[in-house]
């Protein structure tokens, strides 16, 4: 029985990846190029990832959401990553938001405001950095002001994705001393939405700085209760934000291969196909191999979420580590292996090669995960 039902799982999972890179090379892939040149996506994609209902595909079908597994939303990472790393910033943030107030909102949130953001109606991100504070969350500036039903919110947060373009943001800062965060409306007064161009990577993803001045905030809209903004909500949500930038990162990769086959079967050097030059088929190599064994990786930390293991955590840091690092090696050899064409933006290796630098920056930079995990390598390798 249990093969049969695991068979049907599968089964299903085919059937959705299909589904996805259908809609990625319907509605993304022809629009890529015309985003990153006006530094955007559209606002018609949004309609239509609403439409497809992939704003709540994790979500509770009681609360409007599709009810999938993290493996359907690893893969549907996957296959917009391999279109627009920039988009699938989108389904990043504003599935931060949404989990988090899945697990730690209040009953009043969870029929109000999640609601709206499973159906699509308001886009959710994500404020966590500062100009002061990025890796180091401690030293976050942002101050929330009791005053009562409401709080006086002061602050500046910078290099927000999709800042430019959300409804709601969950802004993280402190109050009386103890770290919190609040879900804060874009057309709250005393707020300023600053959009921040030229980003060599992510152009698409209205990347803004947030001003607050003075900003008053219902009391019921704080998320989980004083103190566990940092020990407990931002952990939780940024390993939703590594799971896919762990997927997206795969997605990039397979972009990578699927550009220099193309090319290295069909040009000659020397009078022989590019892929029978060794160099060249090194290079293929590695970026073939990476993309499964990155896949792989990011697949058991949806199973590890999926199944709520332990250490889902950690899997989810290794399948980001891995699979961003894997990106950047292999957007930098696609680029090497086209030559010019790796170098024009018409052919979309040069947009990757631009991308994958972020991808080890974002949800904890490749330094960052390095001072974690190293030291739990360590202690397993002693048992050993």
């Amino acid at each position: 029985m249990s093969e049969l039902l695991e068979e049907e799982r599968l089964s299903e999972h085919r059937s959705l990846q299909l589904q996805f890179h259908q809609f990625v090379a319907k509605e993304i892939e022809p629009y890529v190029i015309d985003w990153e040149n006006n530094e955007g996506i559209s606002l018609d994609i949004v309609t239509r990832l609403k439409e497809a209902q992939y704003f709540g595909l994790t979500m509770p079908k009681k609360l409007g959401g599709l009810g999938h597994d993290y493996v359907t939303y690893g893969m549907l990472n996957e296959e917009i990553g391999y279109a627009s790393v920039s988009l699938s910033g989108l389904l990043n943030v504003h599935t931060m938001v949404t989990e988090t107030i899945l697990k730690w909102g209040t009953e009043e949130q969870k029929n109000t405001i999640l609601i709206e953001l499973i159906k699509g109606q308001k886009i959710g991100a994500l404020a966590l950095t500062e100009p002061e504070a990025g890796s180091d969350l401690t030293m976050i500036q942002t101050e929330y002001i009791n005053n009562g039903d409401s709080v006086i919110l002061n602050g500046h947060k910078k290099w927000i994705t999709f800042g430019g373009l959300a409804d709601i943001i969950l802004v993280f800062g402190k109050m009386e001393g103890k770290h919190v965060a609040y879900l804060v409306d874009k057309d709250t007064p005393g707020l300023t939405i600053k959009p921040i161009k030229g980003m060599l990577g992510f152009k698409a993803s209205y990347l803004a700085e947030l001003k607050f001045d003075h900003c008053i905030i219902p009391q019921n809209n704080m998320v989980g209760r004083p103190g566990f903004a940092l020990s407990h909500l931002a952990p939780y949500a940024l390993t939703f934000g590594r799971l896919s930038i762990a997927f997206a990162s795969v997605g990039l990769i397979k972009a990578c291969l699927s550009a220099c086959g193309k090319y290295v079967t069909s040009r000659k050097s020397f009078n022989t196909p590019l892929i029978q030059h060794g160099m060249i088929s090194h290079m293929i190599t590695e970026m073939g191999v990476d993309l499964e064994a990155a896949r792989l990786l990011a697949l058991q930390a949806c199973q590890a979420k999926d199944q709520n293991k332990s250490d889902v955590i950690e899997q989810m840091m290794i399948a980001k580590y891995f699979a961003s690092r894997a990106a950047v090696r292999h957007a930098s050899n696609a680029v090497q292996i086209m030559g010019a064409q790796g170098c024009n933006e018409e052919y979309g290796v040069a947009r990757f090669y631009r991308d994958c630098k972020a991808l080890e920056i974002v949800e904890g930079s490749s330094q960052i995960h390095e001072m974690i995990l190293g030291p739990r390598f360590a202690r397993k390798g002693k048992r050993l």
